[in-house]
């Protein structure tokens, strides 16, 4: 199983000539409020220090509550530990929804397109999906072709409406397609989910899809993970705690959406910034280092665990953790990223 943990961010913008940073000496104070920043006459530079915000998130998770869902304790410790998360007060700003799997009608798309709690905020939608969770029964089958289009479409609706946020959709299951929905519309394949899950990825806007897979014997829906553009599925093994997985694996995708970070807008129209001489910063257990902008995702391997790019190079952000970066970064709840910006020349 992936194992990825918290990180907090603070953005500082740096100055040009640290040596001009205090009050007075020819120092002109050009801003205040979210941050302080002073400019020297001569050197024409400043210092920002703000902090950068984690981007709002919002997930639709897509429940299988077939008939198998009833052996081995799995939908008791699976309902259990979707209770504790969403009662859980540090996480009552994260949005998510709830569908299940399969539905009365097992093929109608539509019908997974309207999901049993829509995505909304948990401090208001705890109490919905935990009352859900205790009506549902197991029985049918895995129609997860058409269970998955409907869900999509959903989400991605859902993001169009809410661009500022960042919305995933996150399939748990304890099987694969099986025969389900052998005539009419798209047949329920693998190969038929890793080309919606695809298709959720890389269309506009994108809607990635990561997968909990409950059981140990699960290795093929990495493909749809993957394809979904989250690298691998999270695996819980059936012969262990299965609840305290359950959890583990939600907090770890709470945790892995947490290594993308909005870059703040100048505080003044007279301050530019600097978007090429940043500089990235951690600081862990083991001391602090710099990581190394590799330009683009396609370059993270070059990096190692020390990558990161922006989202737009020209206009960008968002700062964004490479994979192996993230799991550096993010391997204990008090690490910490500084981001320091060079400032452009202030016009005379």
């Amino acid at each position: 199983m992936r194992t990825i943990t918290t990180l907090a961010l603070v953005l500082a913008l740096g100055a040009c000539n640290d040596e001009n940073k205090g009050s007075g000496d020819g120092g002109v104070d050009l801003y205040r409020g979210d941050g302080i920043l002073r400019t020297d006459i001569d050197n024409k530079c400043a210092e920002i220090s703000r902090k950068a915000e984690l981007p709002p998130v919002d997930m639709l998770l897509a429940l299988d509550t077939s008939y198998s869902m009833d052996y081995l304790q799995k939908w008791p410790s699976v309902k259990a530990a979707l209770k504790a998360f969403v009662s859980d007060p540090r996480f009552a700003y994260i949005g998510m929804g709830l569908q299940y799997f399969p539905l009365r009608a097992q093929c109608k798309v539509d019908d997974y397109a309207n999901p049993a709690v829509p995505i909304g905020p948990l401090l208001t939608t705890a109490g919905a999906i935990a009352s859900s969770l205790d009506d549902q029964r197991m029985a049918g089958g895995t129609p997860m072709v058409p269970m998955l289009q409907g869900v999509v479409d959903y989400t991605r609706s859902y993001a169009e409406k809410n661009s500022e946020r960042r919305t995933v959709v996150v399939l748990a299951t304890d099987g694969i397609p099986d025969t389900s929905c052998i005539s009419g519309g798209t047949p329920n394949s693998l190969a038929n989910v890793v080309a919606v899950a695809q298709a959720a990825a890389t269309g506009k806007p994108a809607v990635p899809v990561f997968v909990i897979g409950v059981g140990s014997e699960l290795t093929s829906l990495d493909q749809i993970a993957k394809a979904g553009g989250t690298t691998s599925a999270f695996l819980v093994d059936t012969s262990k705690d299965i609840q305290s997985a359950f959890l583990d694996a939600l907090n770890d995708i709470r945790r892995e959406l947490a290594c993308e970070y909005k870059v703040p807008p100048p505080p003044s129209s007279e301050i530019g910034i600097d978007y090429a001489a940043v500089k990235v910063r951690y600081t862990g257990g083991s001391g602090s280092e710099l990581f190394i902008n590799v330009g683009k995702l396609e370059n993270c391997e070059q990096a190692g665990d020390k990558g990161w790019y922006y989202d737009d190079p020209k206009k960008p952000t968002k700062i964004l953790l490479c994979e192996k970066t993230c799991k550096k970064a993010s391997s204990t709840d008090d690490s910490k990223i500084d981001v320091i910006f060079g400032c452009k020349p202030i016009p005379a």
